[in-house]
């Protein structure tokens, strides 16, 4: 996950204090890139630092975490949730369970005054959403899914394009977001990735809903 700068907001000159909570492989693709110095990118206003992960299984699973990512040798490593919510050295907290527990995982976060990064499929349903968004609200504290491709130069400029009218009115968007796999045969009827009753399938988990995204953007205008 690239781009982080923009998807983290945080002011110009700061530096973002994150934690990641979860250590599978999105949050380490996710880490590792955000400890790529951002002077390789051009960006000279905004410093990344990981203070702390948090793995539900262990603290020695979080301890590798820290280590394979390549993050401060002071990131404190936890085997609980709880004790990470509690660390008072962090600016935003980085969500990458699995998406079927995100609403509890980051109400946690919320209810403990922390600022959320969530990995999409941001919650299972709409009433989930309304009710992270109400809690971040109440308690005036950032809440965001994190949707790369919202920031990519080409999705900025196709916006653009839109809001200064130069394709005329919009009536109708076709997007396709996809790939073909044999999805038995690959992850078997049971692995959360098709378990329907960890929100497991193509709507929740396999794609992103470009849309949805594109027909609220346009309503908007």
């Amino acid at each position: 996950m690239g781009h982080t700068r923009s998807v983290l907001n945080v002011p110009a000159k700061h530096i973002g204090e994150l934690e990641s909570l979860s250590t599978g492989g999105i949050a380490q693709t996710f880490t590792k890139d955000l400890m790529i110095d951002p002077s390789t990118r051009q960006v000279n206003d905004i410093k990344h630092t990981v203070v702390a992960a948090a793995s539900s299984s262990s603290v020695d699973r979080a301890k590798k975490f820290l280590e394979d990512c390549k993050c401060p040798s002071g990131a404190a490593a936890y085997g609980s949730y709880k004790e990470l919510v509690a660390d008072k050295n962090v600016d935003i907290i980085y969500v990458a369970t699995p998406h079927s527990h995100h609403y509890q995982n980051a109400m946690l976060c919320l209810e403990a005054g922390k600022n959320v990064l969530c990995e999409k499929a941001f919650t299972v349903n709409a009433a989930q959403a309304k009710k992270l968004v109400e809690t971040a609200k109440a308690k005036n504290l950032f809440l965001m899914e994190a949707v790369w491709t919202r920031y990519f130069p080409l999705s900025k400029e196709i916006r653009k394009y839109i809001e200064d009218g130069k394709l005329g009115a919009v009536h109708r968007v076709i997007a396709d977001l996809s790939f073909g796999e044999d999805v038995e045969n690959a992850w078997g009827t049971e692995h959360r990735m098709v378990n329907m009753d960890l929100a497991g399938g193509a709507l929740l988990d396999r794609t992103l809903p470009s849309p949805p995204r594109v027909r609220r953007q346009n309503r908007a205008h």
